[in-house]
């Protein structure tokens, strides 16, 4: 017992010894790395070029709030009073159309054949009248853009010309102007995108489509109804349970197919809402 108690002692002591010198080398690397010292010394032999003065921690704080308010205040205008009542009002006065000519339809979609120069005839049939933008790099974005026109992004499984989709195409349009004004009463402001049921995407300022998140064959998964901001606009939160029948007869393609769909139904959940999946088995 005593033998313990030493070799206990002493690998403790010893710990406390790495410990020690741990923390002297991590300030040493510190010091050199930010040149705490050196900067000392350049104040101290300045001083007669700068005055110091004290700062009230309370003002700067409910500065700094008054500031944060005042931008929530103007982004939530922009969005409720300047887009939000502008889309309604074009919805409710558009008139439906149940035939268009390609003329009709001057958009900027994100899959234009001046900038995906692989895509086949048939791909870029029809795509003639649609809007060319001139792009420039933006520091603001960094990236190219163009704030004389929006674009435009349709999920990959939607068939952009369809009629429901052509109709959010003409009466969305509209809300260029609407966007382009945000963006005078607010230079800071970046991107505005409005998004449909359809899944159609119309973005200012307009921008070649960049997803991160495309699959190794290149395919464009990208939908604006699962994006958490759309579900949580859309959707209040939820309290969801999944039973999942987990029995000796469910097995095989049955079984993927379960999983599948508890797959799909949990990326259609944001942080806003609970879920538990539970497994039953009857026997």
């Amino acid at each position: 017992l005593v033998t313990r108690l030493i070799l206990c002692f002493a690998l403790s002591h010893r710990i406390k010894e790495w410990v020690e010198q741990m923390q002297k080398e991590l300030v040493t690397l510190a010091d050199t790395a930010t040149a705490g010292k050196s900067l000392t010394e350049i104040f101290l032999r300045n001083r007669n070029l700068y005055t110091v003065e004290q700062n009230d921690a309370e003002e700067l704080v409910a500065r700094a709030a008054r500031n944060i308010e005042q931008l929530l205040q103007k982004r939530s205008a922009a969005l409720e009073v300047g887009l939000t009542a502008t889309a309604e009002v074009f919805q409710k006065e558009h008139v439906w159309k149940d035939e268009f000519e390609n003329c009709d339809q001057n958009y900027y979609i994100h899959l234009d054949f001046s900038f995906s120069p692989k895509l086949d005839a048939n791909e870029t049939e029809g795509r003639k009248y649609r809007i060319r933008p001139d792009f420039k790099e933006d520091p603001s974005f960094k990236r190219l853009t163009d704030h004389n026109h929006t674009a435009v992004h349709i999920p990959t499984d939607i068939y952009d010309g369809s009629t429901i989709v052509l109709n959010e195409l003409n009466w969305t349009e509209a809300l260029e102007d609407v966007f382009k004004k945000n963006r005078e009463d607010d230079p800071t402001l970046l991107w505005q995108v409005f998004g449909s049921a359809t899944g159609l995407a119309r973005y200012y300022p307009a921008s070649p489509w960049m997803d991160a998140r495309k699959t190794p064959s290149k395919i464009d998964l990208y939908d604006v109804r699962r994006r958490p901001w759309y579900i949580q606009g859309a959707a209040s939160p939820k309290d969801m349970l999944i039973l999942v029948d987990a029995s000796g007869s469910v097995s095989g393609l049955t079984l993927k197919l379960i999983r599948t769909s508890v797959s799909e139904m949990l990326e259609t959940l944001s942080d806003d809402d609970y879920v538990n999946v539970v497994y039953v088995s009857i026997i």
